[in-house]
């Protein structure tokens, strides 16, 4: 679904593990079609499988979640929105001490660890009970 720019489009995802080969496929499509360098697309990719897999595990939701791409100035971002849940800001996750033995750390995290470091920036925004967590990468220009 398009919103009338070119740049950005949306899409709705089942909320299985069955969508993460379709959501490979639509970001393929999208880098194709706005002419990005797919040596950033592993890495966006890696990303919102981690997030999508996040949400489906710990989201709450039942419905699809969405998820929609933009391309502007030299930035790709891509948003994944939640519906019908309690907020869970990825933004206060505490950062994971990766130099610690695994017998001193805490379970989970890392996939939201990952995230960060492989973007530029994450942000979150909760609304209406519609959690939207947005992860932003600058392109080579």
């Amino acid at each position: 679904m398009r919103d009338g720019n070119p740049n950005r489009i949306e899409m709705r995802f089942s909320r299985s593990l069955d969508s993460l080969s379709e959501i490979s496929e639509f970001l393929t499509g999208f880098f194709a079609r706005n002419g990005v360098g797919s040596d950033h697309l592993e890495s966006v990719t890696l990303a919102a499988e981690e997030l999508f897999t996040n949400i489906l595990k710990y989201g709450g939701g039942d419905g699809e979640i969405l998820i929609g791409l933009e391309c502007r100035d030299h930035e790709l971002s891509v948003s994944l929105t939640d519906f019908d849940v309690d907020p869970f800001d990825v933004t206060k996750v505490p950062e994971i001490r990766v130099d610690r033995p695994l017998s001193e750390r805490e379970p989970g995290g890392l996939g939201i660890h990952l995230i960060k470091k492989m973007m530029d920036r994450i942000e979150y925004d909760y609304t209406d009970r519609r959690g939207t967590t947005t992860f932003f990468k600058t392109l080579d220009g």
